[in-house]
């Protein structure tokens, strides 16, 4: 006849098998009770209790087993793993390390590796990290995670040619990989290579258009290499996914500016001060952008071109009246009444009740001996 406690552990193990597992760690404790030294079972009840995250009373129970046998490797993982669920992380680090050196070469020693590291990066020990998660390639080598947790962590201790040597062969082999491409983008800034970090920041943009810091990094990048046509392609890229940003607009209203497309410009710094209207500075950039337009159409007021001016320049600024008042400054400072007159008197079209307009307009009118049209105001 079978003994109690043996009845209890074919009992345990069939409730076990039949997913009853809240029945089956009763039926181990009352086994236990009665029998402890059936390391066997004790075993079983610490799996199943680690299997069911209930890691203080598998701790107890893995340390029972390991006064009976303290070598044993199997509970010596289990033990590690369940230090590590426990918060015990300094343990943890003590046990699979001791496990690890102990047999590098061993059948647990890929689990005691991996365990190691996810306690020392528990532990935020980053340094001592990186030289175990390159023994860990050796035995993993394709393993493209690792490659990257590697190559990040080289280059967040500063070891950026690392970072590159390690990524560039996945690369190749993954080319769409955008995680790649941003660390090894990072890593060639880091090497003072703007020129590929580029190439890299190019490959990722054409993959994720709406990455804010790579095209952040390239507006940059181009503008000083002079090359405004591409930075501005960058800014804009960055307004279509963050079009209320109001540092983007004004960059885009420079580059604008200073690529002579003063139209343009105008119509970013309108925005731009609809967001910021106290910018005093920007103001200031602003009027002179609207002096410059102004500028280069003075001809055409001259040539008595006024209305067409400003049918064209309704295509090319939603800051036409800005404009035409800038236009009006020009000619009062250089004492061009005839000209003046004709800017006012499309601006006063515009604005039939402005008084200031009108008062400025009659006199205008009367010292041309232009009654006719005086009447008609």
């Amino acid at each position: 006849m079978l003994p109690q406690w043996k009845i209890d552990w074919d009992q345990a193990r069939a409730l076990c098998r039949k997913g009853k597992i809240g029945q089956a760690l009763v039926q181990y404790e009352l086994l236990l009770q009665e029998k402890s030294t059936v390391d066997e079972a004790r075993w079983e009840y610490a799996s199943l209790l680690v299997r069911e995250k209930r890691w203080q009373q598998a701790g107890k129970e893995l340390d029972t087993l390991l006064v009976h046998d303290p070598g044993n490797r199997k509970y010596l993982l289990a033990r590690a793993r369940v230090s590590l669920q426990e918060g015990l992380t300094e343990q943890a680090i003590k046990q699979y390390g001791q496990l690890y050196e102990g047999r590098p070469a061993g059948a647990d020693a890929l689990e005691a590796l991996t365990g190691l590291i996810t306690a020392l990066d528990k532990q935020g020990n980053k340094e001592a990290q990186l030289p175990l998660l390159e023994q860990l390639l050796l035995r993993k080598p394709g393993d493209l995670s690792l490659l990257k947790r590697t190559g990040s962590l080289s280059l967040e201790l500063g070891q950026a040619g690392k970072t590159r040597d390690l990524l560039l062969k996945p690369l190749r082999e993954h080319p769409d990989d955008v995680d790649l491409l941003r660390l090894l983008a990072h890593a060639e800034e880091r090497l003072n290579n703007p020129g590929q970090a580029a190439c890299f920041y190019q490959q990722l943009v054409a993959l994720l258009p709406g990455d804010i810091q790579a095209n952040s990094w390239l507006s940059k990048y181009y503008q000083a290499l002079g090359n405004l046509e591409m930075a501005l392609v960058h800014v804009r890229r960055q307004l279509k996914f963050d079009p209320g940003n109001a540092d983007l607009i004004l960059q885009a209203a420079r580059l604008y500016d200073q690529m002579g497309r003063f139209g343009k410009a105008l119509d970013y710094f309108y925005l731009y001060l609809e967001l910021v209207p106290g910018n005093q500075d920007v103001i200031k950039q602003r009027n002179h952008t609207r002096k410059e337009m102004a500028l280069n159409l003075i001809a055409l007021v001259e040539n008595r071109k006024v209305e067409q001016l400003w049918k064209d320049l309704q295509k090319m600024t939603s800051d036409r009246e800005g404009v035409f008042q800038q236009l009006a400054d020009w000619f009062r400072e250089q004492g061009k009444q005839v000209e003046l007159t004709e800017v006012l008197l499309l601006l006063y079209r515009q604005h039939p009740g402005d008084q200031q307009i009108y008062q400025e307009l009659a006199t205008l009118l009367e010292e041309q001996g232009r009654y006719n049209e005086l009447e008609k105001l």
